[in-house]
């Protein structure tokens, strides 16, 4: 990628130019703005957890076939198989219906994982989840995996209240550490449903929810 350099978007046609901003990660812009309602400013984080998987996995578009609707998933691997999974990389704060609206549109035909980068901006308090970090006072195993419950440290509940309803399987990057946040489903046997602000994690590696995202030796409930 140089300076002025011009290609094609793949999923509209419309004209990309190279963007290389000196405190930022390179990347295409479209010239009349992008065709994807849901593209978000990506850095150093975004494109970390991209090269983890294959460039034929990365950005690719998906099409509603009844309404034309488009979008890009970050990462789909497993295509046309029983076991495709879309991956949406999170770092900024997303509203409940945007959330909802997602999971509704990749969840058609596939399985979808979020994963929801923890940091230290203010909508993802860092030091709110921290806090909430509790791996001795109750375990609860289910499949073979030990969860731990626990509660939100932080005055408001509303993030993790949000992800806890999700439909799709959540997971936290914080500072590196995978954990896998029980959605309702899990939950119910894990003793829950949990009250506001308890929630349920199982701690894995990075290799193991990339062998995951991949299908293998992962049997999440579908």
């Amino acid at each position: 990628m140089n300076k002025g350099e011009r290609a094609i978007c793949p999923d509209c046609g419309a004209t990309l130019l190279a963007v290389l901003p000196v405190e930022n990660v390179k990347h295409w812009r479209h010239k009349g703005g992008d065709c994807d309602t849901w593209s978000e400013p990506e850095g150093e984080w975004h494109l970390w957890w991209k090269e983890r998987f294959d460039l034929d996995c990365r950005e690719i578009g998906l099409t509603d076939k009844d309404n034309g609707e488009r979008h890009r998933a970050d990462i789909l691997c497993g295509a046309n198989t029983p076991l495709a999974t879309i991956l949406e990389l999170q770092h900024s704060n997303i509203s409940e219906e945007e959330r909802l609206s997602r999971e509704k549109f990749y969840s058609r035909n596939h399985r979808m994982f979020w994963l929801v980068h923890i940091h230290s901006d203010t909508s993802f308090n860092e030091f709110s989840f921290y806090s909430s970090l509790d791996f001795e006072s109750r375990p609860r195993v289910y499949d073979g995996r030990t969860f731990h419950v626990m509660r939100w440290g932080g005055r408001s509940k509303q993030f993790i209240e949000k992800w806890k309803r999700s439909s799709t399987h959540v997971f936290f990057d914080y500072k590196g550490y995978i954990f896998y946040l029980a959605n309702e489903q899990v939950s119910k046997y894990l003793g829950g449903p949990f009250g506001r602000g308890e929630f349920a994690l199982y701690n894995l590696t990075p290799m193991e929810f990339i062998n995951a995202v991949h299908g293998h030796k992962a049997n999440l409930e579908s």
